[in-house]
This record gives structure tokens, C-alpha cells and sequence, in this order.
């Protein structure tokens, strides 16, 4: 039986990051992925800068040599990972994880707690993932879901108001809404403000690749039109922690809503 903490390979388009969602409480057991990349936070915002420099005709280029290359890099850097999680590794998460499904406590003080577990695994996967901080290519076109459990959270962490919505799901669809294609709140001077609290869905998704190439507004825009020279974007899910998360949200009255309806944009005068 495959470990509920090995990484599997997801390639998808970027017509799956259009959204990242929070699974239903039925869909808890689904797989998930653990994200941060410490290791090359300093040089990443450069690269980001680099590439937002680029013409339309240089990115594009430079995805079809990235297509050329196929699956090889994507694959070897999950057996890397795979490596790193030892017997011994899974077996002190897993039992890390055990303990805090069975904490006499609180959803909003497992909540934390959880996002420390998350940030262990973290760094396990770092060397080999494109995401982490100081990457803000998932910050300005994707919608992110959250629930109100997550949005209380941020805001005791920043003082900011949060929005009151009833209970039930508000997430825009898709290809719709005020929200799409915004970039997040808290995006700020092309940095994630918030990123020691950062929602549960920022952190479970990660792309493993060298850099952010395939997650550029440029190949993003391919995928919504179906341009043939899209390329799909390999990513990673978290497993483990999909039962906790879905432990801590699964409940009556819940509120789901992309960040923007919980924190819609401040003036400038605020």
C-alpha cells in the first residue's frame, strides 16, 4: 500500500490551477500536496521579475523547449522526495498527525498546529519544487477557496475585517465573477504578505519543476484558449493531511468563499 505521505505525480493543465478549491467533506480522502520551497526562496523573485520582462514569443519559446524535455525532470525530482521521506520519517509524521486528529481541542487551535505539520513536510520537499515563498505566480490569476475557519486565522493575524457571509459555498465560478483573474489581497509589492498564515489550499498544492515557467499568465492564457503549444503544469497534491483539514472544516454552518470575498481589496486611502 502506498504511503498516505508519498508524492504523486499530477500532470495537469493550467486550467486546474484556474481554481484551487477546497474539496467537499465527502471528498476529504482525496490526495493533497505538501508545498513550501525554502531552499531557493532569495532567487526566485528575480527569476519571477526575469521573466515578466520576457516578450509573449520568448515565453512561448521557451515552453516548447520545456515540452520537448518531456516528463524526465518532473519525475526524477519526486523520487528525490520520495527518498528523503525515509520508513522512519513517515512513521514519526504519521504519528505527528495520529496525535492531532485526537487532541481534545479546538478547530481553531488545531488549525495552526496543522499548518506546523504541513511546514515539516515542507521542508523535506523544498530542493525540489518550484513553489515557495517569494513566488507569486499562482497569487494574480487564481481564485483560492477558503473557509470561514481559515479566514478568522488570517485575520487576528493581520487586524484586517473579514467579510460576514452566510453559510454555504459563495466560490465564483470559474470563468465567471469580480474575482476571477484579481490578484490575491494580500499580494503585496509581488510578495505574499501572509505567508507564515497562508490558507490550507496555497500550501497543499505544488509544482515540481525548476522554476515557475509553466505557471506564467502566457501559458495560462494558452490553456483557457486551448492553444495547442499549452503546457501542462506537473504538479503535486498532499494526501496526508486531507482528513485532518476536512476534521477541522467539516461542520454546520461553514462558509466557503475565495479569499477575495472574505477580504475584498482595501483603497489606497485605508
Amino acid at each position: 500500500m502506498t504511503s498516505p505521505l508519498s508524492d504523486r505525480d499530477h500532470r495537469a493543465s493550467n486550467a486546474t490551477l484556474q481554481t484551487i478549491k477546497s474539496a467537499p467533506p465527502e471528498s476529504s480522502g482525496k490526495a493533497t500536496g505538501f508545498t513550501q520551497n525554502k531552499g531557493q526562496t532569495r532567487n526566485r523573485g528575480t527569476k519571477m521579475e526575469q521573466r515578466d520582462s520576457e516578450s509573449t514569443d520568448a515565453i512561448i519559446q521557451r515552453l516548447a523547449e520545456r515540452q520537448a524535455e518531456g516528463r524526465t525532470e518532473s519525475k526524477a525530482r519526486l523520487a528525490a522526495i520520495e527518498r528523503a521521506m525515509t520508513p522512519q520519517w513517515r512513521a514519526t509524521m504519521e504519528a505527528k498527525i495520529t496525535r492531532l486528529n485526537s487532541e481534545a481541542s479546538s478547530p481553531r487551535s488545531k488549525l495552526p498546529k496543522l499548518y506546523m505539520l504541513m511546514e515539516e513536510v515542507a521542508a523535506v520537499r523544498a530542493p525540489h519544487l518550484a513553489c515557495g515563498p517569494g513566488c507569486n505566480a499562482c497569487c494574480r490569476t487564481i481564485p483560492v477557496e477558503i473557509s470561514d475557519l481559515e479566514a478568522r486565522h488570517i485575520a487576528q493575524a493581520t487586524g484586517r475585517t473579514m467579510a460576514t457571509l452566510p453559510p454555504g459555498r459563495h466560490t465564483p465560478a470559474l470563468t465567471g465573477g469580480p474575482h476571477v483573474n484579481t490578484p490575491c489581497p494580500f499580494l503585496v509589492a509581488d510578495m505574499c504578505s501572509i505567508y507564515e498564515h497562508r490558507p490550507y489550499n496555497c500550501r497543499s498544492l505544488a509544482v515540481v519543476d525548476r522554476d515557475a515557467l509553466t505557471c506564467h499568465e502566457v501559458n495560462t492564457n494558452l490553456t483557457r484558449t486551448k492553444d495547442p503549444r499549452a503546457v501542462p503544469v506537473p504538479m503535486t497534491k498532499m494526501q496526508a493531511f486531507d482528513p485532518s483539514y476536512a476534521a477541522l472544516t467539516n461542520r454546520a454552518g461553514t462558509v466557503w468563499a475565495d479569499i477575495r470575498q472574505f477580504f475584498p481589496a482595501q483603497s489606497k486611502s485605508t
